[in-house]
C-alpha cells in the first residue's frame, strides 16, 4: 500500500513540529523569566529591561522567551497580568473587612493592616506603579486601570463612611487615598533603605505595626494640641 505523504513531507513536518514546541522544561523556564522580567519592570522601569539579558539571568535560551512573549511589551504585560492575580486576593480581603458589621475603627484599623501586609510581601507592586506613574502613556494608564483602581474603588467607600461619621476630618477621599496608598507602598518597597527595620520578624512585625499606628493618626487626624497649634501657625 502506497504511502499517502511522501518521506521528505513527513520529515519536514516533523521538523517544523519539533521546531515550534518548546523544549522540555519550558514552562519552568517561562516562569523564571516571568519573575526576572517582574523584579526588572518593579526595579528598572520598561527601558531598562532588555530580553536578552533576562534569559541569561533566568539560564533560558533567548528563542525560548521570544516563544513564549515574543516581545518585551507582551512581557511587561504578562507582568502586569500576574501582579493583577496577585492582587486579587488582597482586594477580596479588604473587601470582606470594609463589609463586615465591625465597628468603624476596627473596620479601619483592619483594613489598612491588611493592605500594608499585602505591600509588605509584594513590594514589586508598589514599585511597578511607581515606575509607569512617573510618565504619561499607555503603560501608565494600563497599570492605573489593572493595579491602582482596584485598590481605590474598594478603599473609598470606607474612607467616605468615617468623614460622613465625623470620624475622619472632611476632606477629599480619593487624595486620602493616594497620599497613603502611595506612602505605604514606597515605605516597605524602600527595604533597601529600612532594611534593619525589616529584616528580622519581630522588628519587621513591629515596623509594620508602627506604620499602621502613624497612618491612622493621620487618616484620623488625632494630633496633639501643641502640633495641632504648630501647623496652624505653619
Amino acid at each position: 500500500m502506497q504511502d499517502p505523504e511522501p518521506d521528505g513531507s513527513k520529515a519536514k513536518r516533523k521538523a517544523q513540529s519539533r521546531a515550534g514546541r518548546p523544549r522540555l522544561g519550558a514552562e519552568t523556564g517561562r516562569e523564571t523569566i516571568l519573575c526576572k522580567a517582574l523584579d526588572g519592570f518593579a526595579r528598572r522601569g520598561y527601558e531598562g529591561v532588555n530580553i536578552r539579558d533576562l534569559a541569561r539571568q533566568a539560564g533560558v535560551n533567548i528563542a525560548l522567551a521570544n516563544y513564549h512573549y515574543g516581545s518585551k511589551a507582551a512581557l511587561w504585560e504578562a507582568c502586569l497580568e500576574r501582579l493583577r492575580e496577585r492582587a486579587a486576593p488582597s482586594i477580596e480581603e479588604l473587601t470582606a473587612i470594609a463589609a463586615s458589621g465591625l465597628p468603624y475603627g476596627d473596620r479601619l484599623c483592619r483594613f489598612y493592616a491588611a493592605f500594608i501586609r499585602f505591600n509588605a510581601a509584594l513590594p514589586e507592586y508598589g514599585l511597578f506603579i511607581l515606575q509607569e506613574m512617573v510618565q504619561a502613556g499607555e503603560r501608565q494608564a494600563q497599570v492605573k486601570v489593572a493595579l491602582v483602581d482596584p485598590f481605590h474603588d474598594v478603599t473609598l467607600p470606607l474612607l467616605q463612611e468615617g468623614i460622613a461619621l465625623g470620624l475622619i476630618p472632611p476632606q477629599d477621599a480619593s487624595l486620602l487615598f493616594f497620599t497613603h496608598s502611595i506612602a505605604i507602598s514606597h515605605v516597605v518597597a524602600g527595604q533597601g533603605l529600612i532594611a534593619s527595620f525589616l529584616e528580622a520578624q519581630d522588628r519587621r512585625e513591629q515596623t509594620l505595626a508602627e506604620l499602621l499606628r502613624t497612618m491612622i493618626r493621620s487618616i484620623t487626624g488625632v494630633l496633639p494640641q501643641d502640633f495641632e497649634q504648630a501647623l496652624a501657625n505653619a
